[in-house]
């Protein structure tokens, strides 16, 4: 506003813009999640959801990170594999940790998913073959804006709310999701969930 520019100037800075202002709606989402959440006030409706389809559709939807970086995806999802949630919750769920995967597997890397049905429920596994993670960092991934490394996730654009989400999503679905990793070695993440 102090000077006249060019209309290049103008729709670059209003790109800027638009992408922080869309970086404030999600941490805005993310925060509200979490208080609703911690006041016991997330709308939970739960339905038999096709687990199978969903990680598929939000595979697809991937699709364009995925080509950009020239990653190998590989994909083994049991068919016709159910379970009994939320579906816009467990949407939020898969679209973060498969986000993640992606944002942190370098170029050419590698990124696997599964889910199958086994005697507690239903597994679903998502690695990658990133960095990894050391072995102090882990048991704090799931609080609140924790960031293993805040130089990483400011250029991701995280704000350290992803996994606490994540973990607290899957609580409303009486599971459980962990984390290992090793330098080096990517980085896993299992969800249990009932089937």
């Amino acid at each position: 506003l102090s000077r006249a520019r060019n209309s290049e100037e103008y729709e670059n800075k209003l790109r800027e813009l638009a992408e922080q202002v869309d970086r404030l709606i999600r941490l805005s989402n993310a925060l509200l999640f979490l208080s609703r959440s911690d006041q016991k006030q997330v709308v939970f409706n739960p339905t038999t959801v096709n687990l199978t389809e969903l990680l598929g559709g939000l595979i697809e939807q991937l699709q364009p990170l995925v080509d950009e970086k020239r990653l190998d995806v590989s994909v083994q999802v049991a068919d016709d594999l159910f379970v009994r949630g939320d579906n816009d919750h467990l949407v939020r769920l898969f679209m973060n940790l498969l986000e993640n995967a992606l944002k942190y597997t370098p170029a050419d890397g590698q990124v696997r998913v599964s889910a199958e049905e086994d005697a507690d429920g239903v597994r679903i596994t998502i690695h990658n073959s990133g960095d990894g993670i050391e072995s102090e960092h882990i048991p704090h991934l799931f609080e609140r804006f924790y960031r293993v490394d805040a130089d990483r996730s400011s250029q991701t654009g995280g704000s350290g709310l992803g996994l606490a989400i994540a973990q607290e999503i899957v609580r409303l679905h009486n599971g459980g999701i962990d984390a290992s990793s090793r330098p080096g070695q990517g980085v896993t993440f299992t969800v249990r969930l009932p089937a």
